[in-house]
């Protein structure tokens, strides 16, 4: 038979461990740890705990504006088409009007992106809530400017309840040409 010299080191490292008397390394019977290495570690694992938590609601953020920015898209075709029609009646000022005096054509345009990215993604979970979600329109010479905001609230689940952490805006800015 045939010992290699790792094998050699492993059996004089193992009759080592297995006579010694005064100490055995491979064992601590005092179960002592200093108080420093506690708090190092407590440390440690609430670090970590508050990246991961920061990187979850990073995340969460970009994909809310992902559905917002689609969503928008969608608004934009849907103002095109009003816009076209009423260009094609040259009453685009009439548009205007309707834009800026009646609320339920507005609403109905804010619950258009709110149901769009409703779709899209759940607007309350365990670990977050959208609110506030609200569409703000503007002429700014040849194109209409739109404004989707909202605020996200997180939580954070401790002892079996939750409690909000954060509450992040999101907003984004669309805009719509029109030749008139």
């Amino acid at each position: 038979m045939n010992i290699t010299g790792s094998e050699v080191r492993m059996k004089k490292l193992f009759q080592r461990v297995k006579n010694s008397t005064d100490r055995n390394p491979l064992r601590n019977d005092r179960g002592d740890i200093s108080i420093y290495t506690c708090f190092f570690v407590v440390g440690i694992v609430m670090l970590v705990s508050f990246l991961l938590l920061y990187a979850s609601i990073r995340i969460t953020c970009i994909n809310i504006r992902n559905g917002a920015k689609m969503e928008l898209n969608n608004l934009s075709a849907s103002i095109y088409a009003d816009t076209y029609r009423s260009q094609r009646e040259t009453n685009f000022s009439e548009y205007l009007n309707t834009l800026y005096s009646s609320g339920d054509y507005t609403a109905m345009l804010e619950d258009m992106v709110t149901d769009g990215l409703a779709g899209k993604i759940p607007l309350s979970t365990d670990d977050y809530q959208v609110r506030d979600i609200s569409l703000s329109f503007h002429v700014t010479g040849d194109r209409v400017e739109y404004v989707f905001s909202c605020n996200v609230e997180f939580y954070i689940r401790m002892f079996g309840r939750s409690y909000p952490a954060i509450t992040r805006p999101v907003e984004l800015t669309g805009y719509h040409n029109t030749k008139f």
